[in-house]
């Protein structure tokens, strides 16, 4: 795996190349709190398939926070992405998103269509916030807030015991490799690295430009993953409904016993199921 840091309109993006410069090029976009290292497990499944990028957005890993709010709306980090995947290749790329990644994946789709030859969502750009009945804007701030302050902890291990609730498989040391990187140490306590600005204008972001602006204009084919658990859920249910009817061209797929890490409860599946698609 290969660091690359690009500088566009003075600001450095963290990038990390793996794979043959031959083969398709796949972009992977994180979700909030997270990394590039929550791709690296999938990634190794995936190798042998695609030439990947990995990048830290904005506040997030390596990559510094932009200067302002509107730096974080959709189509303003759209522009910015497409920027930094030109410094790699000229050709027309895949893109995989998980969470707020997938929102983004499918606002660059939109800007830019004959850029992109498909879209890999994992659990994101469908349900939040426009399906989620009576939840404001100032409410997600407030919450989010309170989120980012009160993750402060004492040891690695109250670290672990939250996360390990963040997915269905039993905890390992690939998993905790895989949150290593979100948090740092200060004053003796484990926080979350995620600028706390980046975090709180990403939420604006999604109630100023939310996904569902962006379906009918998706011309690529798309290929959808999505949580089952909690198993009834209407909010969720309403929304693939939702993008069954707005893309024209999306698979959906339900893995059994997934929660919002799709792609850490099952690598070896979802990488299946990608090539799947891809061969289709």
């Amino acid at each position: 795996m290969d660091l690359v840091r690009f500088t566009l309109d003075h600001h450095t993006f963290t990038t990390y190349e793996i794979g043959d410069q031959h083969l398709p090029t796949l972009v992977c976009l994180h979700g909030m709190t997270g990394d590039s290292n929550s791709f690296i497990e999938l990634a190794g499944y995936l190798r042998n398939d695609f030439h990947l990028i990995l990048l830290d957005l904005p506040g997030h890993g390596e990559t510094e926070p932009l200067e302002s709010d509107e730096d974080y709306l959709f189509s303003s980090l759209a522009k910015r992405i497409m920027g930094v995947i030109t410094k790699f290749t000229t050709e027309p790329v895949y893109v995989l998103g998980h969470s707020w990644g997938a929102d983004l994946s499918l606002h660059i789709a939109k800007q830019y269509p004959h850029q992109i030859k498909g879209l890999i969502l994992i659990d994101g750009g469908y349900v939040f916030p426009e399906m989620v009945e009576g939840y404001t804007e100032e409410t997600a701030l407030s919450d989010w807030a309170e989120y980012i302050d009160f993750s402060r902890y004492q040891s690695w291990a109250d670290v672990v015991k939250i996360y390990q609730e963040y997915t269905t498989r039993p905890w390992d040391p690939q998993l905790e490799g895989i949150i290593s990187s979100n948090f740092v140490v200060m004053d003796g306590h484990y926080q979350l690295r995620a600028d706390r600005d980046s975090l709180l204008a990403t939420i604006k972001a999604f109630y100023h430009e939310p996904c569902s602006t962006t379906y009918q204009e998706i011309e690529c084919p798309v290929l959808f993953f999505h949580a089952t658990i909690p198993v009834s859920d209407p909010a969720r249910q309403k929304a693939i409904e939702k993008m069954q009817n707005s893309i024209m061209k999306v698979k959906v797929v339900g893995i059994e016993n997934t929660k919002h890490n799709v792609h850490w409860d099952f690598p070896e599946r979802v990488a299946r199921e990608i090539r799947e698609w891809m061969n289709k």
